[in-house]
């Protein structure tokens, strides 16, 4: 009974991130002040939850994908056009949408792992693989808000040109790595479990 109840809430969880995302967009775009500018970003909101209803009732990939460009971008545009640049909600949006995809990623990879017929140890195993991806998963998300936190600081206090490109780059190459940590960290515990799989298996027989 524990595992089918822990499962729903995990999976329950990235649903939670994505409302929260719904909800500060709307409230961003509530603030623009000009009917046509709230309008046009109200018809990109209502696309992209257009577009995530698709995605959850014809698991369409693309239409998952679609609604994240659209949920990211309609922040940035509005941010960007209308409302200015704070970095410290912005880099918090961002977080938590990279957040949501990694964190669903995971739910539609283990979640499943839990109804299945398999005996505590190998529950116990995978338990433990995912509490060591929702770590990475988090410390990635804070890494992102602290990297460019340090660099904007470290540039306000005149260590490095505030608008120099070298910063710029080693912001964006930063963000990136972050980004190519979460992708690419998975893939290799996927390698590691097998790998130690078929060492196992080896002893055995």
């Amino acid at each position: 009974m524990v595992a089918p109840r822990l499962t729903r809430t995990f999976r329950a969880v990235p649903l939670a991130f994505l409302a929260i995302l719904e909800a500060w967009l709307l409230i961003d775009l509530l603030t623009l002040g000009d009917l046509r500018w709230i309008a046009a970003a109200g018809l990109l909101w209502f696309a992209n939850l257009v577009m995530f209803a698709l995605a959850t009732s014809f698991r369409w990939l693309w239409a998952r994908w679609v609604a994240l460009i659209l949920l990211g971008g309609s922040y940035v545009g509005i941010h960007a056009v209308a409302l200015g640049v704070a970095l410290v909600p912005a880099l918090g949006f961002i977080s938590l949408l990279i957040a949501h995809v990694e964190l669903r990623i995971l739910a539609e990879r283990f979640a499943p792992l839990f109804f299945a017929s398999i005996k505590p140890s190998e529950q116990r195993r995978i338990g433990g693989a995912l509490l060591r991806a929702v770590l990475r998963v988090a410390i990635a998300a804070v890494l992102s808000i602290v990297v460019p936190l340090l660099a904007a600081n470290l540039a306000a206090v005149g260590v490095v040109p505030l608008t120099s490109i070298p910063t710029a780059f080693l912001l964006a190459a930063a963000l990136v790595a972050v980004i190519v940590l979460l992708a690419l960290l998975p893939a290799m515990e996927q390698r590691a479990v097998a790998s130690r799989s078929l060492t196992e298996g080896a002893k055995d027989n």
